[in-house]
């Protein structure tokens, strides 16, 4: 073929690249419906396959776990009309996506509009919007409280580590764990009101430096959040600085738990929301965390109402009584992490034998690869 040739064909499939470029990006002739479809299609077969994964999952914990689990989840509400009139539901979570900052709302899109879809009274985020290692910014904790603020129902957020304690890395020290949480309380417990589209007023314990923990009632159900984090609590014998914040924070922890049981003294049941794994397996309490852990003890055998302690950390399921014999009031549901995106939906019920039973999971398995759930 002479150049010319191959020149003028070059040419003309050049031309026409530019125009079909140009008419896709003005007149929109890509065929952007049928893909569309297409989209949608394999979309809703993910999520088909995700609800039958997290139901099989669910029924596998009921056989290991505290949860009571009916003879089908699908039938569940027409056979306990009678026993749900008195009941609540809530949605906890935490570990939010340990990737870049500027990605964390379009993997959080998918878990946002699932929680989105339940009715729920209210929400917990327990702690780790992100992972240790990556930077402690304002930007990515403008993202994160972005993310709580696209949640429909009201949201009480209680912080984790990985948020301000472990900013200390890379060599910045103890005044700069303290700048982020300082941080963190003005950005996201500025006034007394819950996060979310739909924010609900809340007490909180601003008055002695700590607005991160809240309280509110729900259908005689109380709610309150305590700031305990995981790794060492802050609790460091080789410096003074952290360990007198460690002791401050804890015993404001306890004497705001201690208020709260007393202000809702006739509630039927009370939820606490922490970040830090405060037990052992066996049910005793871990060392930084005994003095908590203790006082809650008595607290549930004190008002001899149910009691569930929530959190995070973690990053795996786990629902169980402590110590059934000594503290028989008192139950605890740890929630998934990352990279396991789930959300649990718990139900709140006095009057059954377990009044705190995780009824759906919401979410699925991370893909490093595709940002989708498996």
């Amino acid at each position: 073929m002479r150049p010319i040739k191959k020149f003028f064909l070059s040419f003309i499939l050049l031309f026409f690249c530019f125009i079909y470029g140009l008419g896709v990006g003005v007149y929109k002739w890509f065929p952007y419906g049928p893909l569309k479809f297409v989209q949608d299609s394999i979309s809703s077969e993910q999520s088909l396959q995700i609800s039958k994964n997290n139901e099989e999952l669910l029924a596998n914990l009921a056989k290991t776990n505290n949860i009571d689990l009916y003879e089908s989840l699908d039938k569940s509400k027409s056979l306990l009309s009678s026993k749900e009139s008195n009941s609540i539901r809530f949605i906890s979570f935490g570990d939010n996506p340990y990737i870049q900052e500027d990605r964390a709302e379009e993997v959080m899109k998918g878990l946002i509009n699932s929680i989105n879809n339940e009715k729920a009274s209210l929400i917990f985020h327990v702690g780790d919007t992100k992972d240790n290692n990556s930077p402690c910014t304002n930007s990515s904790t403008n993202i994160q409280r972005n993310i709580m603020n696209s949640f429909n129902a009201p949201v009480l957020y209680t912080p984790g580590d990985n948020e301000w304690l472990d900013c200390s890395g890379s060599n910045k020290g103890e005044a700069y764990s303290s700048e982020r949480l300082a941080h963190i309380r003005k950005t996201f417990f500025s006034n007394k009101r819950t996060l979310g589209r739909n924010p609900s007023v809340v007490e909180n314990q601003i008055i002695t430096g700590y607005p991160e923990n809240a309280r509110l009632s729900v259908g005689n159900v109380a709610f309150m959040t305590a700031h305990v984090v995981g790794g060492n609590n802050n609790f460091d014998p080789l410096s003074k600085q952290n360990t007198l914040e460690y002791f401050q924070r804890d015993a404001a922890n306890i004497k705001w738990i201690t208020e709260s049981f007393e202000r809702y003294k006739n509630a039927s049941a009370y939820v606490v929301a922490i970040h830090a794994n405060i037990l052992y397996d066996s049910g005793a309490p871990l060392l930084q965390y005994s003095n908590f852990a203790n006082a809650l003890f008595e607290l549930s055998n004190k008002y001899q109402k149910p009691v569930l302690l929530l959190n995070g950390d973690q990053h795996s399921f786990k629902a169980f009584q402590p110590n059934k014999e000594k503290y028989p009031f008192l139950h605890a549901v740890r929630n998934f992490g990352w990279p396991d995106l789930k959300a649990i939906e718990i139900e709140v019920n006095p009057s059954k034998n377990i009044p705190f039973n995780v009824i759906k999971i919401i979410g699925g398995r991370y893909n490093f690869t595709t940002t989708k759930v498996s």
